[in-house]
């Protein structure tokens, strides 16, 4: 598509999102209420707004081009995400379940399931192709520097005794008789002489030949007598024709006549309903009525090229936007005297230039920004009659003098007018009275931000002949120009307190010299709390690198393969809003597993930014019956941001870093890389085999539980903007213990396969087979499926359509008996089996509310009708 198309669609999304900003301004002034329903129906429209939000800006920065609106756009993206998931927050909050099914809203909003639903990181693609290149080189670096020292061991074996057996036999020929030559063979270089596998091969080569000769000669060979034995009959017919033995039965002409209409009935017949077939099927294909076995990938193979065409180009246009801003650095702005004071090895004529642009642009800032406390100073003497105390530098110093941030005068006369006793009264009545429905948070702040930088930067711009390769240079200036200002305020501060500490005590004079007394007003800072010993880094002295590389030879950091979350299979339910408003039970299906993915996995690691405004989630457990795709969505999840992947199941620690010494440094070896190389995931696959109740014989072997003890505390130093993941999988998840339970933030649970789920997969599964009736009875095999693992019912499908049963589809056609037998060979899990990950949900701190919330929920329905 073309540029303009995705211009057209940020300038939408950014109207879009100022009238939501003001939706939003106006649901925080609205206070909490005790009904659920009414809080959810405030909370659930400016959701699913969100969300189409999110996805649109998502396809945005992915497609454009120009690196000053991406970087706006990033920003946009990053702070959509993390408000779009503080409010999931709350609607979990009240409803204590992690799916919900507004299809009120949906219709109000005329959305389609497809626009609020994201299926793709909010990580560019060009960003995860580098991680995953530089991840690739940093394997291969690994594997070949342990390569090439076992090389180079063999190497210096072999070479030394040929040299001592070459100088020896030069002694012995000198005293003695030659010797006969020797026999031509021993002579062949060693790179001509096969290896047993070569011989192996080349002899199997040449019996497969000489078999396939073998046959054509006995094939030949039968077609030749059957050919012979044909015309040997006709021969012995004619003779004995002529001779009179045989006398041919005359017919009446009318019977071949009739034979002849016989024939040409049915074989128009058959003409005219095989091309009534043919008319019928090129209808429905025109109309979309069938499923072709091969779809056309033209359209997705040209978009997928100019993405991939994209992705070369914005590297350059970003060097292109470094190189304007060092330009305009050197013509325009100054360098801060921190940099000059480092720098003083570097050249002479550099720091010249250093300073006479700092002799050009520093004074007249510095000017005006005294002159600005100045005023300041001057307003709290004339209103208060003494001076306040001067912003803290930890809290930005007089930025926030200048922004308006700090205290006024009439504030200061206001609070201090006011007994102390009534100000705690009003501040316990505000917070018992007064709580928001949806609070507000740095996300919104920033995303508030981000939307007045368009505002005062981009609005005014004419984007209508707007290039990709176009450079705003007027945007570089007037970022160097904050940073100079900023550079210059640290400056100021620091002269403007000196100033101010003389006047306070020039004021203690005056006010001592009429018998008074002042008390100067103290900076205010951050409470000192107890200082913690800092524990000293055992690998300070080691590179990031190295214990990637040392990790990569052990087999704990290794690669995935590529899947998608949009590639999961499972469909909706579409029944759940009206089952919950008819007090019906329901629960969630598979489709809704990929949402859920995304908003507690997927979305928070796309980027350092969402991570540190989005609600935290530290570690997150994946649990589902054996072969429902775990391993599946572990993958797509690493694919989705590009992760490292950090492997620490049991079975692949078995007589690695043994000790407590060597398991500490393998937790701190683990924790040092993830956060050098974040976004990072941490695997556990059979997590309740590391915190297991009981062992199986073979599990005790591979000491499952060595780690156990390591694990909370690498989970609870996961903070904000670390971008790491604890992830884990489980198929037994009610075999654990309660810290299991205590360890993981969120619990994701795979349904059974549901009638809707199979419907899809059967029909994509088979349809791919040209020969395969379109209108085979995929129903029936989904009602019987229901409960089966989609990877099971794959393996089946390729079982009973092998290569002897597709050559037979055009005269056999397949039935859906033949894929029943073989379904009924997976046995179902037991009752038992089934109500123990229900209890499991149930014990889960998300499901122990949800219990006691739709109990209470009952009692007040039961309640509500004995009063009727």
């Amino acid at each position: 598509m073309s540029h303009a198309y995705y211009k057209e669609i940020w300038l939408v999304a950014r109207d879009d999102l100022e009238k939501l900003l003001q939706l939003d301004k106006r649901l925080q002034g609205q206070t909490r209420k005790r009904n659920a329903k009414q809080c959810l129906d405030e909370l659930l429209p400016l959701y699913l707004k969100y969300r189409n939000l999110v996805k649109r800006l998502i396809v945005c920065h992915d497609q454009m081009v120009q690196t000053q609106k991406r970087d706006l756009i990033k920003r946009v993206l990053d702070c959509a995400v993390g408000r779009m998931l503080e409010y999931k927050r709350e609607l979990v909050n009240w409803t204590y379940y992690d799916y919900e099914w507004p299809d009120d809203f949906m219709n109000l909003f005329k959305y389609t399931p497809d626009d609020v639903e994201i299926t793709v990181s909010a990580m560019g693609k060009d960003i995860i192709e580098q991680r995953k290149e530089r991840f690739q080189t940093l394997m291969e670096d690994a594997f070949k520097s342990k390569l090439f020292k076992v090389v180079t061991i063999k190497v210096v074996v072999e070479e030394e005794p040929t040299e001592l057996e070459e100088v020896q036999e030069e002694l012995t020929i000198r005293g003695r008789r030659r010797k006969p030559k020797e026999d031509i063979l021993t002579k062949i270089p060693s790179i001509l002489i096969e290896t047993p596998e070569q011989i192996a091969a080349r002899e199997a080569q040449e019996r497969m030949h000489n078999t396939i000769l073998m046959i054509q000669c006995h094939e030949r060979a039968r077609m030749g007598r059957r050919v012979g034995a044909e015309v040997q009959r006709m021969y012995n017919y004619t003779k004995n024709v002529e001779v009179g033995m045989i006398v041919p039965k005359k017919l009446h002409k009318s019977i071949y006549i009739n034979a002849a209409k016989t024939i040409q009935r049915a074989w128009r017949r058959y003409v005219a309903h095989k091309k009534m077939k043919k008319r019928i099927y090129r209808t429905e294909k025109l109309l979309g009525m069938t499923i072709p076995s091969r779809k056309c990938n033209q359209v997705f193979l040209k978009e997928k090229q100019n993405f991939q065409d994209k992705l070369t180009v914005m590297p350059t246009f970003a060097e292109k936007i470094v190189k304007a801003t060092n330009t305009e650095k050197t013509r325009v702005t100054f360098f801060p005297l921190t940099l000059i004071i480092i720098n003083r090895c570097n050249c002479v004529t550099d720091e010249l230039v250093v300073r006479k642009l700092f002799k050009i642009r520093g004074p007249g800032l510095m000017e005006d920004i005294t002159d600005e406390i100045r005023e300041w100073f001057i307003l709290w003497y004339d209103e208060v009659g003494h001076f306040h105390a001067y912003p803290a530098e930890e809290l930005g110093g007089s930025v926030l003098i200048a922004t308006g941030e700090y205290i006024t005068p009439q504030e200061y006369l206001a609070r201090r007018g006011q007994p102390e006793a009534e100000m705690k009264t009003d501040k316990k009545a505000k917070k018992k009275r007064e709580i928001p429905l949806i609070r507000e948070t740095m996300a919104f702040n920033l995303l508030t931000d981000a939307n007045q930088d368009f505002l005062n930067y981009w609005s005014f711009r004419d984007f209508s002949h707007d290039e990709q390769s176009k450079v705003y240079h007027d945007l570089i200036k007037d970022k160097l120009c904050y940073e100079l200002q900023l550079e210059m305020r640290r400056a100021v501060d620091e002269l403007m307190r000196l100033e101010l500490q003389k006047l306070n005590r020039a004021l203690q004079r005056d006010f001592k010299a009429d018998q008074k007394t002042l008390e100067v007003p103290k900076e205010g800072k951050k409470r000192r709390g107890k200082r913690k010993k800092k524990k000293r880094d055992p690998l300070a002295d080691v590179g990031s690198e190295d214990i990637f590389k040392e990790l990569v030879r052990a087999d704990i950091i290794k690669s995935y393969p590529e899947t998608c979350v949009n590639d999961w299979i499972g469909d909706r339910s579409y029944q759940n809003y009206e089952a919950d408003r008819e007090f019906r039970d329901y629960t969630y299906r598979m489709g809704e597993v990929k949402q859920t993915v995304m908003n507690y996995c997927v979305l928070p690691l796309s980027s350092r930014e969402i991570h540190q405004v989005a609600p935290l989630t530290r570690a997150v457990c994946i649990c589902g019956h054996p072969r429902h795709g775990k391993s599946f969505l572990a993958n797509a999840i690493c694919s989705e941001v590009g992760a490292l992947l950090i492997d620490m199941t049991p079975s692949g620690l078995v007589d690695k870093y043994t000790g407590r010494r060597n398991e500490r440094s393998l937790i701190n070896k683990i924790a040092k890389v993830a956060r050098e190389f974040a976004p990072s995931v941490i695997f556990i696959d059979n997590g309740e085999k590391t915190w297991g109740k009981k062992l199986s014989a073979e599990d005790k072997l591979m000491k499952p539980k060595r780690f156990a003890r390591h694990f909370p505390k690498l989970v609870k130093s996961i903070k904000r903007g670390d971008q790491i993941l604890f992830l884990t999988t489980s198929s037994e998840p009610y075999k654990a213990t309660t810290p299991f339970i205590r360890i993981h933030d969120k619990f994701i649970m795979i349904p059974l396969t549901d009638y809707n789920t199979l419907y899809m997969f059967y029909k994509d599964l088979l349809m791919k087979y040209h020969a395969v009736d379109r209108n085979i009875d995929v129903s029936s095999l989904a009602k019987m499926s229901v409960g089966i693992p989609l990877e099971f019912i794959k393996n089946v499908v390729d079982n009973v359509l092998n290569l002897r049963r597709r050559i037979k589809l055009k005269f056999k056609p397949l039935h859906e008996s033949e894929i029943m037998e073989e379904l009924l060979n997976y046995v179902q899990p037991k009752a038992k089996t089934l109500a123990d990950f229900t209890k499991f949900e149930n014990r889960t701190p998300m499901g122990r509310r949800r219990v006691r919330y739709l109990a209470a929920e009952k009692l007040a329905r039961e309640r509500a009708l004995k009063a009727q």
